[in-house]
């Protein structure tokens, strides 16, 4: 990342891997962004992909020469390592990330510096509008200046609110030297606003939403592969492990924050364990290790608590039970 003062206004960077099917839509989006704001970088990185994914980048580069990068990485290394790869290079004096498979409010970007230019803060959090795949995108005001509703400092802010997803922040360019994505394939966001976060920078937010986070049935947090459910299994639990590593230091107000984002991750981590394949000695380890963390059993007031998820809390206190219900739970999972 250069860290001296740019003339390009904003950053946006984009692992791109597989994503053919869904670049028409998202890039015709990124277009639509500017207005008449001709100050900005796009930074495509293709993430050694296999399907017609780069021709696609490069197209889009041959339009716009001043104002898009095409990273080709020779080997596959996962969204968080292709975020990586587009910090490493970005010279805007803001940095967003955008997932290719998603949209945008049109000149939502461009009326987000126009927010920043008023204001004096290091992070901007917007509003993000999720849409299921196939449905209508809403209708919005893309001539409306946007506001601010909020701003204080950043701790401030995550002791009231959800963390977000990292493509719900604009963040200061040199508030991210230095900073990278952890190699996880899940939780790799959450971990890295985190780390920025706890800094107690400056920050500001506008209700309104600018991005709209599309839903599919065959994203990376649906999917039925026991490979890759036995992946996110690991990265969940070592995400929980990060997330203790930054209560060093910290208020009681903090900790015990980070504590409730903890009992948040725990259950998406023993449901993946019950549909995975792994092998009953290595979920009883991970069981064990929350137990040491007081993050099991979980506790019955935790957000989204159903059914289903008793029945998983119920497994791992009687782990005999786990290899009797694992298929009974898959059948569920997949009705």
């Amino acid at each position: 990342m250069v860290d001296k003062p740019s003339n390009i206004s904003l950053s946006v960077i984009i692992p791109c891997y597989n994503v053919e099917p869904y670049l028409d839509k998202s890039l015709q989006s990124l277009e639509r962004q500017w207005g008449d704001r001709i100050d900005y970088e796009i930074i495509l990185v293709n993430d050694a992909s296999t399907d017609g994914t780069i021709d696609k980048l490069n197209a889009f580069r041959s339009r716009f020469p001043d104002n898009v990068i095409v990273v080709d990485k020779p080997k596959n290394e996962g969204v968080a390592a292709a975020r990586n790869s587009g910090l490493d290079i970005a010279r805007g004096n803001w940095i967003v990330f955008f997932d290719p498979d998603d949209l945008l409010v049109d000149r939502g970007y461009d009326r987000l510096i126009a927010l920043t230019e008023k204001g004096d803060f290091d992070i901007l959090r917007f509003g993000v509008q999720p849409v299921w795949e196939g449905n209508e995108i809403p209708a919005s005001d893309d001539t409306a200046p946007l506001s601010i509703d909020w701003q204080g400092t950043s701790v401030e802010y995550m002791l009231e609110n959800s963390f977000g997803t990292c493509w719900s922040y604009l963040f200061k360019r040199e508030l991210l030297s230095g900073k990278r994505f952890p190699l996880l394939t899940i939780c790799e966001d959450t971990v890295f606003n985190l780390e920025i976060l706890l800094e107690n920078k400056l920050m500001a937010r506008t209700l309104t939403s600018i991005y709209y986070y599309i839903g599919r049935p065959s994203s990376i947090t649906n999917t039925k592969n026991y490979s890759r459910l036995n992946r996110h299994s690991d990265d969940i639990f070592q995400a929980i492990n990060m997330i203790e590593g930054f209560k060093d230091g910290q208020s009681d107000a903090v900790r015990s924050r980070l504590k409730e984002h903890q009992f948040v991750f725990s259950p998406n981590l023993l449901t993946r364990l019950l549909l995975s394949d792994k092998k009953m000695g290595e979920v009883k380890e991970i069981v064990d290790a929350l137990k040491k963390l007081s993050l099991f059993p979980l506790p019955s007031n935790l957000p989204n608590a159903n059914f289903m998820m008793h029945v998983v809390n119920f497994a791992f206190k009687h782990q005999w039970l786990v290899p009797l219900l694992r298929p009974l739970y898959r059948m569920y999972r997949n009705r």
